[in-house]
């Protein structure tokens, strides 16, 4: 009994050294610590009672329950990877206000490139360059193209292997690094081509841009 005692206390011990290496670091420069939680885009600090404190006025937190630490407030562009939610020559341009927490994979001279997962699990890249106050989300969205009722409607146009449905990638996140990286002759045009939405891709990109001069 004595040594299960001494066991929590020590567990006790243990998650209050844990709470207390959590913190925020606000606009003004000002640390407060305490354990960490975001609801409703409000950091709150501590153990009840605690601090509330809008995410507009945090640039970074250090928690148990996030990955990454840089905070960045955005309208966030929705996408979803589950293809039972596409439509045939449609995308939905939904998009929420939230705060997004995320964590620098890359960094460079140029240009940082930044993960982090939404409430509903789903991956999203930024970047940031010198001149960004905040984190850029590099955009991407999915819709279906083809199929029977396309072609009964215009068989001209979708004969063949048009015909057949397909999911297409509208990758708004090249036009966005095209319109920064373009004039880099170091980024040859198939790279471009084959740029895709994966963390292994815009380091490649990223890199050659940082040898331009």
């Amino acid at each position: 009994m004595k040594t299960a005692f001494l066991n929590l206390l020590l567990l006790l011990a243990m998650s209050s050294q844990a709470q207390s290496n959590d913190y925020i670091i606000k606009q003004s420069g000002d640390t407060i610590r305490g354990k960490v939680t975001l609801k409703n885009n409000v950091f709150r600090v501590g153990t009840n009672p605690w601090v509330e404190i809008d995410a507009r006025d945090v640039i970074k937190v250090k928690s148990e329950y996030y990955k990454g630490t840089v905070v960045v407030p955005c309208r966030l562009i929705l996408y979803t990877d589950n293809i039972d939610d596409y439509q045939i020559d449609y995308y939905k341009r939904d998009a929420i206000d939230t705060v997004m927490i995320l964590q620098e994979v890359y960094t460079t001279p140029k240009m940082n490139l930044y993960y982090g997962i939404s409430d509903f699990k789903v991956p999203y890249y930024f970047y940031k360059t010198p001149g960004d106050s905040l984190p850029v989300q590099l955009v991407i969205r999915y819709y279906l193209e083809g199929g029977l009722a396309n072609y009964i409607n215009d068989r001209h146009k979708y004969m063949g292997q048009k015909s057949k449905l397909g999911i297409v990638e509208d990758k708004g996140y090249v036009n966005q690094l095209y319109a920064i990286m373009g004039n880099c002759k170091k980024i040859q045009s198939n790279v471009w081509e084959l740029l895709s939405y994966r963390e292994y891709s815009f380091k490649e990109v990223i890199r050659k841009y940082n040898k331009c001069k």
